[in-house]
C-alpha cells in the first residue's frame, strides 16, 4: 500500500470528531431533559403547595354532605374545555371517547348520553338520545298544555343557598332553544316562563338527537341532574331516562366541577410553551391553562435539511419513555396514580394527537389533613431542547466536519510532498551512477553520483538522503581505487618482473648444468604469463578508455566484414576463413576500429582453439528484437581430441547491442 494512501486513510480517522460531537450532543441532550424535568416538577409542586387547603378551588361548594365522597355512575364530572363550544348541536368541539361520558338507559331500551364540560364561568352539556322518534311540542304557546307537550329534557339542580330548582327544554322544531321556569302564582296557577340564562340548540339526527345547552356556574349549587321524558306523540305519557327522580325531579347525582377562580390561579403561574392543569383526585382536568405552541419548533430553512439528515443519527437519544394514554379530560393515568399515591413524578411522554413529544411533570394537592384534593400537571413539549439539540448539533457537525476536510486535505497534500520527495530520493538513488559528462567520458574517471536531493533538509528523510550522500561517496572513492588498481598493479609490477627476466637471462648465461636449466625455464615461463597478465591488464584499462572515448559512425558491416576476413587469411595461413551474410545489409551506428579490435579477440581465440587447415566462418545476424547483432565463427573437421571437447566443431560467439534499428533490414550497434 502507497504510502499516501496510508496517509489517506489515516486522515480518515478524523471523521471520528463529528461522531464525538453526536455523543456530546446527545449527553447535553440528556441533561437538557433532565434539567427540563427537574423544572417542570418544581414547578408543579410550587402551584400545588399554593392550592393546599383550596377544596373550595378544586370542587365547587364542597363544604355539603358527602362532598368528599368519590364520584359515582351518578354525578356528573365536568371535564375543562380548552375552548367554548359553539351551540349548533354537533359535537365536534366535544372530545370522544371519555371516561366522563354517563350513560343513562330506560327499561324499554331507551339511551341517554350526557357530558359535562366548564370554560370560564359557564357550564355545557351535550345530550345525546338515540330515540329516533323526536316530537316536539304543538307550539311554544301553551308549554304546559298537556295534550300540546311532545319531548322533554329537565334540569334539576339546587342553587347556591341549596334550594331545589327544576328547568325544562322543549321546543316546537329544532333550532336554538331556551330555559323555561315553572312559576305558581296566585290562586295556584302554574306559570312556565323563560330562563333567559340558559340557552341551547336541539339538532335532529337520523338514529336519534342531540342537545347542546350552557347555563352559568353560579346559578348551580352542588347538586344537577338531567331528564329526558320520552313522548312516542303528543300528550302521551313519558318515558323517564336520567339522573333525577321522576316524581320530584331531585337530582340524585352532584356536579363535580371546579370553581371558575381556579383557572385565574392558574394563570398566576402562566409561561409560554407550558401547559397547566389541575385535576380532582380520580385525575379528571378541572381546570387548565394551556400555552402549549400549536406545531413543533423547527429550525430555519438553510438548516431544516443538514437538521433532519443530522436528527436520524440521534433519533435514538430522543426516544419517548412510552405513549402517553391520556384520555379526553383526564391526565395521564401512571401519573395520577403516583399522584394519588402522594408522589410527584415526571416522563417524557409521546403525544397521541400528534408526533410530537411531551415533557410533563405532576405533584399532589393534600389538605389540611394530609388527605389528597387533587393534583396538578405541568406540560411542556420537548420541541424547545430539540430545537436547541439540533442548532448545536448542526453547528458542531458541520464544524468537525469542515475540521476533519481540512485535516485530511492537509494529510493528502502533506502525503503527495511527502511522496515526491521519495520518487526524487528513489530516482537519485537509480541515477547514482553518473552516465559521463563532458568533463568525465574516460572509464578511468567515471564516478557515482553523491548528490542526492533533500540533503539540507532537516527532517529524517534529509537524514536518510545525507546517509545515502556519504554512503555512495565512500563507496565512489573505493570504485575509484579498484578501477585504477589495475593500472597501478601493471605499473609497478612491470619494473619488478623486468629485473627478474633480466636475472634469469643473466643466470642462465652462467649455468651450465640441465636441471638448473629446467628450473630456469620455468621460472622464464612463469615471467612470461606474468607480463602477459599483466599486459592483459593494461590493455583492458585502455579498451576501456578508448571505448568511453570513441567517436560513432553510422558505416555498413559487410563491406567491413569481407575486408577483415581477407587480412585474416593472410595473417593466419594455416585457417581458411569465410565471411556469410545473410538478408539485407547490416548498418551500425558505432566505431568501426572497436569492432575490428572485437573481431581480432574472437578470431585469435578460434584460431587458438581449431586445429590447422579449418574453416573460420563469419556470419552476423540480426535478431527479431531487431537490437543485436550476433557474429558466429566456426571450425570445422575439428577432431574429436580437440582442445573445446566437442566431437562436430568448435566456436565462440560475441553479441553487440543495438540502440535503434536505422531501417527494416539492418540494426544499430554501439560497438
Amino acid at each position: 500500500m502507497l504510502i499516501r494512501t496510508r496517509l489517506l486513510l489515516l486522515g480518515l480517522t478524523t471523521l471520528a470528531l463529528p461522531w464525538a460531537g453526536c455523543q456530546y450532543a446527545r449527553e447535553m441532550e440528556g441533561a437538557l431533559r433532565d434539567a427540563e424535568k427537574m423544572s417542570l416538577q418544581a414547578v408543579a409542586s410550587t402551584i400545588a403547595v399554593s392550592l393546599q387547603g383550596r377544596r373550595d378551588l378544586l370542587t365547587r361548594d364542597a363544604g355539603g354532605p358527602g362532598s368528599a365522597a368519590p364520584p359515582g355512575p351518578l354525578d356528573l364530572e365536568a371535564m375543562a374545555l380548552r375552548a367554548a363550544p359553539v351551540l349548533d348541536g354537533r359535537a365536534s368541539e366535544w372530545p370522544g371517547q371519555t371516561p366522563l361520558l354517563r350513560r343513562y338507559t330506560a327499561q324499554g331500551g331507551g339511551r341517554l348520553e350526557v357530558r359535562a364540560g366548564t370554560h370560564e364561568r359557564y357550564l355545557y352539556l351535550s345530550l345525546r338520545s338515540d330515540d329516533d322518534t323526536l316530537v316536539f311540542d304543538r307550539s311554544d304557546a301553551l308549554p304546559l298544555d298537556a295534550p300540546r307537550i311532545g319531548d322533554r329534557v329537565w334540569l334539576g339542580f339546587t342553587d347556591r343557598g341549596g334550594t331545589l330548582q327544576q328547568v325544562f327544554v322543549g321546543a316546537a322544531g329544532p333550532g336554538p332553544v331556551r330555559g323555561r321556569r315553572i312559576v305558581v302564582r296566585e290562586l295556584g296557577r302554574r306559570e312556565a316562563i323563560d330562563e333567559p340564562r340558559i340557552e341551547g340548540y336541539w339538532l335532529r339526527l337520523t338514529d336519534g338527537w342531540r342537545l347542546e345547552l350552557r347555563l352559568p356556574l353560579s346559578m348551580i349549587g352542588e347538586r344537577l341532574g338531567v331528564l329526558h321524558d320520552d313522548r312516542d306523540r303528543r300528550g302521551a305519557d313519558a318515558v323517564s331516562i336520567g339522573n333525577l327522580y321522576t316524581n320530584t325531579l331531585a337530582p340524585r347525582g352532584r356536579l363535580l366541577a371546579a370553581a371558575p377562580e381556579l383557572r385565574d390561579e392558574l394563570a398566576r403561574f402562566r409561561q409560554s410553551g407550558v401547559r397547566l392543569q389541575a385535576a380532582s383526585a380520580s385525575g379528571t382536568v378541572v381546570a387548565e391553562v394551556n400555552a402549549l405552541p400549536a406545531g413543533p419548533g423547527t429550525l430555519s430553512a438553510g438548516n431544516a435539511l443538514l437538521s433532519q439528515l443530522y436528527r436520524g443519527f440521534m433519533q435514538r437519544s430522543a426516544l419517548a419513555e412510552r405513549v402517553t394514554d391520556t384520555q379526553p379530560g383526564r391526565v395521564d393515568s401512571l401519573q395520577a396514580r403516583a399522584a394519588a399515591a402522594g408522589q410527584t413524578a415526571s416522563a417524557l411522554l409521546a403525544s397521541r394527537e400528534a408526533d410530537r413529544l411531551i415533557v410533563t411533570a405532576i405533584a399532589p394537592v393534600f389538605d389540611t389533613d394530609q388527605r389528597i384534593l387533587g393534583m396538578v400537571q405541568v406540560a411542556q413539549t420537548a420541541d424547545r431542547w430539540l430545537v436547541l439539540r439540533d442548532r448545536a448539533l448542526t453547528r458542531l457537525v458541520n464544524l468537525t466536519l469542515m475540521v476533519s476536510a481540512l485535516a485530511i486535505a492537509a494529510m493528502l497534500l502533506f502525503s503527495l510532498w511527502l511522496a515526491a520527495r521519495l520518487r526524487r530520493l528513489r530516482r537519485a538513488s537509480e541515477q547514482a551512477l553518473d552516465a559521463g559528462t563532458a568533463a568525465h567520458r574516460s572509464a578511468s574517471l567515471r564516478r557515482l553520483a553523491t548528490d542526492f536531493p533533500d540533503t539540507t533538509a532537516l527532517d529524517e528523510l534529509g537524514d536518510v538522503s545525507r546517509s545515502f550522500a556519504r554512503l555512495l561517496g565512500r563507496l565512489d572513492e573505493y570504485t575509484s581505487y579498484l578501477r585504477t588498481l589495475a593500472g597501478k598493479l601493471a605499473h609497478e609490477l612491470r619494473t619488478p618482473l623486468t629485473i627478474v627476466r633480466s636475472s634469469l637471462d643473466n643466470l642462465d648465461a652462467e649455468v651450465a648444468t640441465p636441471a638448473a636449466r629446467d628450473y630456469l625455464a620455468r621460472a622464464r615461463e612463469g615471467s612470461e604469463r606474468l607480463a602477459a597478465i599483466l599486459n592483459a591488464m593494461g590493455a583492458a584499462s585502455r579498451v576501456e578508455d578508448a571505448i568511453e572515448t570513441a567517436d560513432s559512425q553510422h558505416f555498413e558491416l559487410g563491406p567491413l566484414l569481407q575486408g577483415a576476413v581477407e587480412a585474416y587469411g593472410t595473417a593466419f595461413p594455416a585457417r581458411q576463413f569465410r565471411c556469410e551474410l545473410q538478408g539485407d545489409p547490416l548498418s551500425l551506428d558505432g566505431s568501426p576500429d572497436l569492432i575490428m579490435q572485437m573481431l581480432d579477440k574472437l578470431v585469435d581465440n578460434a584460431v587458438d582453439f581449431s586445429p590447422p587447415g579449418s574453416t573460420i566462418v563469419l556470419r552476423p545476424r540480426a535478431t527479431r528484437r531487431g537490437c543485436a547483432s550476433r557474429w558466429t565463427t566456426k571450425a570445422r573437421d575439428c577432431p574429436t581430441t580437440a582442445a573445446t571437447g566437442c566431437s562436430n566443431h568448435c566456436g565462440s560467439r560475441v553479441a553487440a547491442k543495438a540502440e535503434r534499428p536505422t531501417s527494416d533490414s539492418g540494426c544499430t550497434s554501439s560497438g
